[in-house]
């Protein structure tokens, strides 16, 4: 198979591209002449965390799990961000000064060097600026905002260091090569579906770099605040995403319809009919694929970074908090990674379809996770079927506790064994159980739908446990996988909390 990129897949890869092509190629010119350790350890951070410093002003793009006064702490992560991009842009300048020849004071410098003088004087004002605004005894929401506006009016006029949108892109070849994407876009008939393809997964290639980022600072000093800044821009990012794939796809895949459609021969439109209906069946398979994996990286995103700022020099120190933000960030790191190999397949074409039976799809490592995410599943539901529904009840929040707890256990097992057992309603699912993971969404009808859609679930999975023939059973200890549930429950629980209360939490006992 030739798979070298066609004149019109090259073309529509940097038809994401915001710059001109002769900036594209001012700026390829420079980022060359740098050193291969600074165009990693300098520009990409540098480009998170201007990224990262646009996101937080909004807060939208914070996790405010609580009612937040005073807004030190995210004043004090602004001003560490801007530390941090500083030592970043002298990295930089000292990579590209000593390879420049010598030249009067007074010669202009080209670009995009200039663009990053002056990004490095409006860093260097903000500084100053969210300095003398730490001095107050308190900061409120609007000082904060103002004092971030200030930066921002400064950097949309930096020619090159004005950090793009979500699904916009500086420079595209820094994230992949025209071939990185051929075969999934030549699988595609509409112009649609391939702009879709590729925008979503440079956005996941994008958040999963930005992610390794913000982990990798969190064991430095300040760090953690470091990483809060880089996370806004990811959440900004996948957040949007989200939406595009939800609202995009539908006219996507009505396109990619129509052209598969007007790719048959009209005189054979007849004879065509088993496979226009199979083209049909595959399409509706594939948006609800792309709502699954739309809502599970909502989800993800919702949960697992929804670990709040800490408050300055904090008095039990930032061990917690760190050792927090670092599983979110791998979680959804994980779970990014795994999106884009899911979009990566989508628009392959299928296989030649064979009578199998639903065990040949389960492998023998799974079996295990099935056996004992029944038990997790057969829990929450006779949970949720007596659960208290009046309105007076959802005060108690206490009685809802083990709603937050199956969201965090359906995130370790659910995803993975929906698609080890080639659960057909894995779509469904995810959008039933999306609203649980947020405490003030949680109502009757919500835990209803949920509930319905778990014992489905359930079902399913004792059927494909069940049609598993003996000669693919792995052997395994139960009581040792009974102790081996009992850890993924306590690794899900809040660290602060013992073994016992996770595996209490569903009636498990050690």
């Amino acid at each position: 198979m030739n798979l070298r990129p066609s004149a019109a897949d090259e073309g529509l890869l940097y038809a994401a591209e915001r710059w001109t092509p002769a900036d594209a190629e001012l700026w390829g010119r420079w980022r060359q002449s740098l050193r291969a350790e600074h165009r990693t350890d300098a520009l990409l951070p540098l480009q998170a965390v201007l990224s990262g410093l646009v996101a937080f002003r909004h807060l939208e793009n914070h996790s405010l799990s609580m009612p937040v006064t005073d807004f030190r702490p995210h004043l004090h992560a602004v001003h560490v961000a801007y530390d941090w991009a500083l030592e970043l842009v002298e990295q930089l300048r000292n990579d590209d000064e000593p390879a420049r020849p010598l030249q009067s004071v007074r010669a202009p410098l080209g670009e995009p060097q200039s663009s990053l003088r002056s990004l490095e004087r409006s860093l260097m004002d903000a500084r100053r600026v969210s300095a003398r605004l730490l001095e107050l005894p308190v900061v409120d929401a609007g000082a904060f905002q103002s004092s971030n506006d200030l930066f921002r009016r400064d950097l949309a006029r930096n020619e090159f260091f004005e950090p793009p949108e979500p699904l916009e892109f500086s420079n595209v070849a820094e994230l992949m090569s025209p071939e990185g994407l051929t075969p999934e876009l030549q699988s595609w008939k509409s112009t649609a579906a391939k702009m879709t393809t590729m925008l979503a997964f440079l956005t996941l290639l994008r958040a999963h770099r930005f992610l390794g980022i913000a982990d990798r600072q969190i064991g430095e000093d300040d760090g953690l605040y470091r990483g809060h800044v880089v996370v806004a821009s990811v959440r900004r990012e996948l957040r949007t995403l989200t939406r595009f794939l939800l609202v995009q796809g539908v006219e996507t895949f009505a396109d990619e319809l129509e052209a598969r459609l007007f790719s048959f021969d009209a005189h054979h439109i007849t004879g065509a009919r088993e496979e226009i209906t199979k083209a049909s069946s595959e399409l509706t398979e594939l948006r609800e694929s792309v709502e699954a994996l739309a809502m599970e990286l909502h989800s993800t995103v919702r949960t697992a970074l929804d670990g709040a700022l800490p408050e300055v020099d904090p008095q039990n120190g930032y061990a917690l908090p760190a050792e927090r933000m670092r599983s979110g960030i791998r979680e959804v790191r994980a779970t990014v990674k795994d999106a884009a190999k899911q979009l990566r397949g989508l628009g392959r074409p299928t296989r030649t379809p064979r009578t199998e039976r639903k065990s040949e799809r389960v492998r023998k490592n799974d079996q295990q996770d099935i056996w004992a995410f029944r038990f997790i599943l057969r829990a929450f539901v006779a949970k949720a079927s007596v659960a208290s529904v009046g309105a007076d009840d959802w005060s108690d929040t206490g009685s809802l506790e083990f709603v937050g707890e199956f969201v965090r256990h359906f995130r370790l097992f659910g995803p993975r064994l929906t698609r080890a057992t080639d659960y057909s309603r894995r779509g469904p699912l995810t959008r039933a159980l999306s609203p649980l993971s947020r405490r003030e969404a949680i109502d009757a009808a919500s835990l209803s739908l949920a509930t319905n859609e778990c014992i489905l679930f359930l079902k399913h999975l004792d059927e494909a446990l069940a049609e598993l023939p003996q000669s693919m059973l792995a052997p395994f200890d139960k009581s040792k996988a009974a102790a081996q549930l009992r850890g993924y429950l306590a690794a899900a629980k809040d660290r602060s909390a013992s073994d016992r209360a996770a595996a209490g939490a569903f009636g498990l006992t050690a």
